[in-house]
């Protein structure tokens, strides 16, 4: 494993790992030079519910559906992301929301649009402390609690608790994210 990991490469290996959790795979006993016992899914369908860019005019591929919008139904895009994972594994469904976003109604708008069902998570998930990953969380689940199973587990590590600071530019000072 690499020293110096990419956010997109992080966000790869993070996605993956809960889709592994999702699919009831464990990670117990994972070191950077162990390879972990992996779970072959019959399917794996994962929905990007927010990213900042969407593109209605991009052609469909053979592993990729995009949604298209039509007057008055548009997804929306903010900065942040949100994804929901699911995984068929033996004829058993799975499915786990990972990362939730910035903006309550922009996510539910397309979580709604895209026609999926938070509440058949079983599991949620998220990749590390960026506000543009977690700040949606609590709205998410509080809008969708009645339809969550109890004890559905929420993954996250403590990482993501860590406090995260800006040196913006012409600041002599970093700003508290």
């Amino acid at each position: 494993m690499k020293d110096n990991m990419g956010r997109r490469e992080f966000l790869k290996y993070s996605l993956a790992t809960g889709t592994l959790l999702a699919a009831g795979g464990t990670m117990s006993g994972i070191s950077a030079q162990a390879t972990p016992a992996t779970t072959e899914v019959d399917k794996l369908s994962v929905w990007v519910v927010t990213d900042n860019y969407y593109d209605t005019n991009i052609k469909d591929s053979k592993i990729g559906k995009r949604y298209r919008a039509v007057s008055g139904k548009m997804i929306h895009a903010e900065h942040g992301l949100c994804y929901y994972v699911e995984t068929v594994v033996n004829g058993k469904v799975s499915a786990c929301m990972y990362d939730f976003g910035t903006d309550p109604a922009g996510v539910m708008n397309n979580i709604a649009l895209l026609g999926i069902d938070v509440g058949k998570a079983n599991a949620f998930a998220l990749s590390h402390g960026h506000w543009d990953h977690f700040t949606n969380a609590v709205d998410i689940l509080k809008h969708n609690q009645p339809r969550i199973g109890r004890g559905t587990p929420f993954y996250v590590g403590q990482e993501a608790f860590a406090r995260r600071y800006s040196l913006r530019p012409g600041a002599n000072e970093p700003t508290d994210l």
